[in-house]
Protein backbone atom coordinates (compact mmCIF):
# COMPACT_ATOMS: atom_id res chain seq x y z
CA UNK A 1 0.00 0.00 0.00
CA UNK A 2 1.11 3.49 -1.01
CA UNK A 3 0.34 6.60 1.36
CA UNK A 4 1.00 10.04 -0.38
CA UNK A 5 1.60 12.65 2.54
CA UNK A 6 1.45 16.58 1.35
CA UNK A 7 5.16 17.74 2.95
CA UNK A 8 6.73 21.20 4.15
CA UNK A 9 9.59 21.29 5.46
CA UNK A 10 9.89 17.38 7.28
CA UNK A 11 6.20 17.82 8.37
CA UNK A 12 3.21 17.18 6.99
CA UNK A 13 1.66 20.35 5.39
CA UNK A 14 -0.76 22.64 6.90
CA UNK A 15 -2.13 22.62 3.66
CA UNK A 16 -2.95 19.65 1.32
CA UNK A 17 -2.57 22.44 -2.42
CA UNK A 18 0.09 24.22 -1.01
CA UNK A 19 2.80 21.45 0.29
CA UNK A 20 5.77 21.62 -1.01
CA UNK A 21 6.34 19.01 -2.11
CA UNK A 22 3.91 14.93 -2.22
CA UNK A 23 6.15 12.53 -0.28
CA UNK A 24 4.89 8.64 -1.55
CA UNK A 25 5.54 5.49 1.19
CA UNK A 26 4.80 2.27 1.37
CA UNK A 27 3.66 0.21 4.37
CA UNK A 28 7.30 0.11 5.40
CA UNK A 29 7.71 3.81 6.00
CA UNK A 30 10.25 3.40 2.55
CA UNK A 31 10.08 6.55 0.80
CA UNK A 32 8.98 5.71 -2.74
CA UNK A 33 8.83 9.01 -4.73
CA UNK A 34 9.00 12.72 -3.65
CA UNK A 35 7.97 15.18 -5.99
CA UNK A 36 7.06 19.02 -6.19
CA UNK A 37 3.98 20.27 -5.99
CA UNK A 38 2.56 21.32 -8.91
CA UNK A 39 -0.30 22.66 -7.59
CA UNK A 40 2.16 25.39 -6.30
CA UNK A 41 2.72 26.51 -9.48
CA UNK A 42 0.06 26.06 -11.59
CA UNK A 43 -3.65 26.99 -9.49
CA UNK A 44 -6.91 24.94 -10.94
CA UNK A 45 -4.46 22.86 -13.48
CA UNK A 46 -1.77 22.48 -11.16
CA UNK A 47 -4.18 20.65 -8.51
CA UNK A 48 -5.75 18.39 -11.34
CA UNK A 49 -1.96 17.43 -12.27
CA UNK A 50 -1.92 16.90 -8.65
CA UNK A 51 -4.15 14.50 -8.72
CA UNK A 52 -2.45 12.97 -11.40
CA UNK A 53 0.32 12.40 -9.68
CA UNK A 54 -0.79 10.72 -6.44
CA UNK A 55 -2.61 8.28 -9.03
CA UNK A 56 0.25 7.92 -11.25
CA UNK A 57 2.02 6.94 -8.19
CA UNK A 58 0.03 4.14 -7.55
CA UNK A 59 -1.14 5.92 -4.12
CA UNK A 60 -4.10 3.85 -2.04
CA UNK A 61 -4.40 6.99 0.40
CA UNK A 62 -3.71 10.54 0.98
CA UNK A 63 -2.42 12.18 4.36
CA UNK A 64 -3.95 15.46 4.81
CA UNK A 65 -3.87 18.14 7.34
CA UNK A 66 -6.56 21.06 6.18
CA UNK A 67 -8.15 20.28 2.61
CA UNK A 68 -10.69 22.22 0.43
CA UNK A 69 -13.81 20.65 -0.54
CA UNK A 70 -13.25 20.68 -4.45
CA UNK A 71 -9.75 19.20 -4.52
CA UNK A 72 -11.17 16.45 -1.58
CA UNK A 73 -14.39 15.63 -3.97
CA UNK A 74 -11.33 14.99 -6.74
CA UNK A 75 -9.28 12.69 -4.39
CA UNK A 76 -12.31 10.85 -3.01
CA UNK A 77 -13.46 10.56 -6.90
CA UNK A 78 -10.49 8.46 -7.80
CA UNK A 79 -11.46 5.72 -4.22
CA UNK A 80 -8.20 7.00 -3.05
CA UNK A 81 -8.96 7.12 0.82
CA UNK A 82 -8.50 10.11 2.30
CA UNK A 83 -7.44 10.56 6.03
CA UNK A 84 -7.23 13.52 8.41
CA UNK A 85 -4.31 13.80 10.46
CA UNK A 86 -5.05 15.61 13.68
CA UNK A 87 -1.47 16.09 14.64
CA UNK A 88 0.77 17.90 11.98
CA UNK A 89 3.98 16.81 14.16
CA UNK A 90 3.39 13.12 13.86
CA UNK A 91 6.54 11.36 12.29
CA UNK A 92 5.94 10.84 8.83
CA UNK A 93 6.75 6.92 9.19
CA UNK A 94 3.92 6.85 11.30
CA UNK A 95 1.86 6.96 8.43
CA UNK A 96 2.91 4.40 6.69
CA UNK A 97 1.38 1.51 8.91
CA UNK A 98 -2.11 0.29 8.44
CA UNK A 99 -3.89 1.56 11.58
CA UNK A 100 -3.91 5.49 12.01
CA UNK A 101 -5.53 5.87 15.24
CA UNK A 102 -4.50 9.75 15.15
CA UNK A 103 -6.42 10.10 12.02
CA UNK A 104 -9.83 10.29 10.92
CA UNK A 105 -11.05 9.43 7.58
CA UNK A 106 -12.45 11.89 5.25
CA UNK A 107 -14.98 10.32 3.47
CA UNK A 108 -17.72 13.10 2.39
CA UNK A 109 -16.52 15.82 0.19
CA UNK A 110 -18.10 18.41 2.70
CA UNK A 111 -15.29 17.38 5.76
CA UNK A 112 -12.76 19.52 3.60
CA UNK A 113 -12.95 23.49 4.05
CA UNK A 114 -15.69 25.34 2.34
CA UNK A 115 -13.59 27.13 -1.06
CA UNK A 116 -13.66 30.78 -0.32
CA UNK A 117 -10.97 31.22 -2.14
CA UNK A 118 -13.64 30.09 -4.98
CA UNK A 119 -15.85 33.33 -4.48
CA UNK A 120 -12.86 35.68 -5.10
CA UNK A 121 -11.44 33.30 -7.76
CA UNK A 122 -14.32 33.60 -9.99
CA UNK A 123 -13.28 37.83 -9.54
CA UNK A 124 -10.02 37.28 -11.65
CA UNK A 125 -11.19 34.47 -14.07
CA UNK A 126 -10.18 31.69 -11.70
CA UNK A 127 -11.02 28.31 -10.83
CA UNK A 128 -14.90 27.86 -10.79
CA UNK A 129 -16.18 27.72 -14.30
CA UNK A 130 -14.08 24.81 -15.72
CA UNK A 131 -15.57 25.31 -19.14
CA UNK A 132 -13.08 28.14 -19.69
CA UNK A 133 -10.21 25.61 -20.24
CA UNK A 134 -11.23 25.69 -24.08
CA UNK A 135 -12.03 29.51 -24.24
CA UNK A 136 -15.97 29.62 -23.73
CA UNK A 137 -17.78 30.28 -21.00
CA UNK A 138 -20.57 28.27 -19.08
CA UNK A 139 -22.96 30.68 -19.39
CA UNK A 140 -22.24 31.71 -23.17
CA UNK A 141 -22.07 35.30 -24.14
CA UNK A 142 -25.50 36.48 -24.18
CA UNK A 143 -25.69 35.63 -20.42
CA UNK A 144 -22.86 38.61 -19.94
CA UNK A 145 -24.51 40.98 -22.29
CA UNK A 146 -27.76 39.76 -22.25
CA UNK A 147 -30.51 40.44 -19.92
CA UNK A 148 -29.34 38.47 -17.53
CA UNK A 149 -26.48 41.08 -17.45
CA UNK A 150 -27.55 42.95 -14.01
CA UNK A 151 -28.24 39.44 -12.29
CA UNK A 152 -24.81 37.79 -12.78
CA UNK A 153 -23.13 41.29 -11.35
CA UNK A 154 -25.46 41.30 -8.64
CA UNK A 155 -24.78 37.48 -7.69
CA UNK A 156 -21.65 37.93 -8.24
CA UNK A 157 -21.16 41.30 -5.64
CA UNK A 158 -23.75 39.58 -3.25
CA UNK A 159 -21.78 36.40 -2.85
CA UNK A 160 -18.31 38.44 -2.30
CA UNK A 161 -20.09 40.94 0.01
CA UNK A 162 -20.34 37.70 2.85
CA UNK A 163 -16.61 38.08 2.93
CA UNK A 164 -16.03 40.73 5.62
CA UNK A 165 -12.98 42.70 4.62
CA UNK A 166 -13.56 41.50 0.79
CA UNK A 167 -14.70 45.05 -0.25
CA UNK A 168 -11.37 45.12 -2.75
CA UNK A 169 -12.34 42.29 -4.83
CA UNK A 170 -16.14 42.54 -5.02
CA UNK A 171 -15.45 46.22 -6.60
CA UNK A 172 -13.10 44.24 -9.18
CA UNK A 173 -15.74 41.62 -9.42
CA UNK A 174 -18.41 44.04 -10.32
CA UNK A 175 -16.37 46.34 -13.03
CA UNK A 176 -14.30 43.72 -14.43
CA UNK A 177 -17.16 41.33 -14.86
CA UNK A 178 -18.07 41.94 -18.48
CA UNK A 179 -14.28 42.74 -19.72
CA UNK A 180 -13.14 39.36 -17.87
CA UNK A 181 -15.07 37.36 -20.32
CA UNK A 182 -13.60 38.70 -23.67
CA UNK A 183 -9.73 38.94 -22.30
CA UNK A 184 -9.72 35.63 -20.85
CA UNK A 185 -6.79 33.90 -22.54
Amino acid sequence: MITAIPMKDQHIANHFSRADEMLFIDEQGQVKGRFVNPALAEGCEGKQQLVSMILANGADRVIVRNIGQQLLSKLLSQQLSVFHAKNGRTAIEYFAGANLADCEPFTEASQGRPSINNIAKKANGGCCNHEHEDGHHAHGEEGCHGKSDSATHKRCCESESELANETATMKRCCKKHSIMHHHHH
